[in-house]
């Protein structure tokens, strides 16, 4: 009697895609981008860096609030990969972690996204923005620097992009390098809408500050709503993200009974 060698039979399909998430470069290259357009898109910003332009030195202030902004990003997302790595087991496509954070995130994303819509958000938000400019021109650099940071910090939907972003570095992790430059896509993608009024301020030597105060009032005044629509859309993709990962478990499950 011939004793065969046992031969390792191929995982279901279901089991094989749950247990390899990895993300094509275009997957994670488009997802990155969204989030970090997500956190960039801030009239209220983006309003900030404009008026900085029309007071003194206003690039050196217009830097310092800057580099504020892309030190507070870099640092909340390696903050998050930091903790999140310690429980990787949550962080995989298709586990009950990651489709909780994912359909969390939608729900809260969906939620201030309806809120911005409403013409109480707009009031108090342009009431706060108000006070912030009249007391914008007596902050020295370093008070500059604490507000770029504080202002990407405090925004209650960012720290749902932060999450999400740290959670597909974790998911999909390929090297050390290979994380860096994920990194670093993100946070010039956070602060590109923002680098948009000074960079033009550079290519018109100066010459805007007439369309820099109305692109201000603008901003402050009539382009909240925008972000409440930006926030209903990225609320959307992440819940579908949420439910094909219940579908995925489901797979799975189906796949070992």
């Amino acid at each position: 009697m011939e004793l065969g060698l046992w031969k390792p039979t191929a995982p279901p399909k279901a089991l094989a895609k749950r247990h390899n998430p990895a993300m094509l470069p275009f997957h994670w290259l488009t997802q990155t981008i969204a989030l970090g357009l997500g956190i960039s898109f801030s009239p209220l910003n983006i309003a900030l860096v404009a008026l900085l332009l029309l007071g003194p030195n206003p690039l050196r202030r217009c830097s310092t609030y800057l580099g504020g902004w892309i030190i507070a990003n870099g640092a909340a997302l390696t903050t998050v990969v930091l903790v999140g790595s310690r429980f990787s087991w949550a962080m995989q496509l298709g586990s009950r972690g990651q489709v909780l954070m994912d359909l969390i995130g939608a729900g809260a994303l969906m939620a201030l996204g309806l809120f911005q819509l409403t013409p109480a958000a707009a009031i108090g938000e342009e009431s706060w923005a108000m006070q912030l400019m009249g007391q914008l021109p007596e902050l020295d650099w370093f008070s500059l620097l604490g507000l770029g940071a504080g202002c990407a910090l405090i925004s209650p939907e960012n720290l749902v992009f932060y999450a999400k972003e740290g959670g597909m570095l974790l998911t999909n992790h390929t090297s050390l390098r290979g994380d860096l430059e994920v990194g670093a896509i993100f946070v010039a993608t956070t602060t590109s809408l923002l680098l948009l009024p000074p960079l033009a301020w550079l290519l018109c030597g100066g010459r805007l500050r007439e369309p820099l105060s109305r692109l201000n009032d603008w901003l402050v005044h009539r382009a909240e709503w925008l972000v409440g629509v930006f926030a209903l859309v990225l609320g959307v993709y992440l819940g579908w993200q949420g439910i094909e990962g219940l579908h995925q478990m489901t797979l799975g499950a189906a796949a070992l009974t």
